[in-house]
């Protein structure tokens, strides 16, 4: 089973894909993403590291979780013949599309090496992926509240919670975070209880915009074990 490793000090771009769209059309996107995949598998293009399907629990997203080995390469995609049909197919599939570029910034962990988490396909579980537009001179400050989060988190044993990854955005208004929980009932238990919620407060706070929404993972491709 191939898993998608995400670590505090990693090297590698990352950039999130948030494709928003009615469910009747996500089976077709999920499908056209596939297709891309398979390109990249096929010619090897050298740049692509994982790409990770997740689609919306409670809002009509799907998002596509990669990792590249830099950002300049994420954009190769866009001029090859093989995929970029297959990418404006994505777009017309979608009433609303962004994608934002990041690097870990931190990961707290509960079990295991406390620098790292993984996003495997079949594994029970969900993600909730939070992407947050900030000021500028506040994106450090939100940084250290989302790991003050996890932390928090981990200190309290909080039911179901596994881990949460925080990203720096390339453009200095952007922030993501990736968190693990067992199950939507664990999440949104310890969401409604002390010490989630001065946590949260915070965090909504600093932030002046907030998409934060739990996901299924639908599949992991790791293109870099490919032969």
């Amino acid at each position: 089973m191939a898993t998608t490793i995400i670590a505090s000090g990693s090297k590698l771009a990352t950039g999130i894909n948030v494709f928003t769209l009615p469910p009747e059309r996500q089976a077709a996107l999920i499908e056209t993403l596939s297709a891309i995949n398979h390109e990249i598998i096929t010619h090897k293009f050298p740049m692509n590291v994982s790409a990770n399907f997740h689609r919306g629990i409670d809002a009509p997203i799907v998002i596509n979780y990669n990792q590249y080995t830099d950002r300049a390469s994420g954009q190769y995609l866009r001029t090859r013949s093989e995929t970029a049909p297959l990418l404006k197919r994505t777009h017309e599939l979608s009433e609303k599309h962004e994608i934002r570029w990041y690097e870990v910034a931190d990961v707290v962990a509960v079990a295991g090496p406390g620098d790292r988490i993984e996003i495997a396909e079949g594994r029970l579980g969900i993600a909730v992926i939070g992407i947050f537009t900030v000021e500028p001179g506040k994106q450090g400050s939100l940084l250290d509240l989302l790991k003050h989060y996890g932390e928090t988190l981990k200190a309290a044993r909080a039911d179901g919670f596994i881990g949460i990854a925080t990203h720096r955005g390339y453009q200095a208004d952007h922030v993501s975070s990736y968190e693990q929980w067992t199950s939507v009932d664990a999440y949104r238990q310890a969401m409604a209880q002390s010490p989630a919620l001065e946590a949260l407060k915070q965090i909504r706070e600093t932030a002046s915009a907030v998409a934060s929404h739990q996901y299924d993972v639908l599949s992991v491709t790791r293109f870099d074990l490919e032969s």
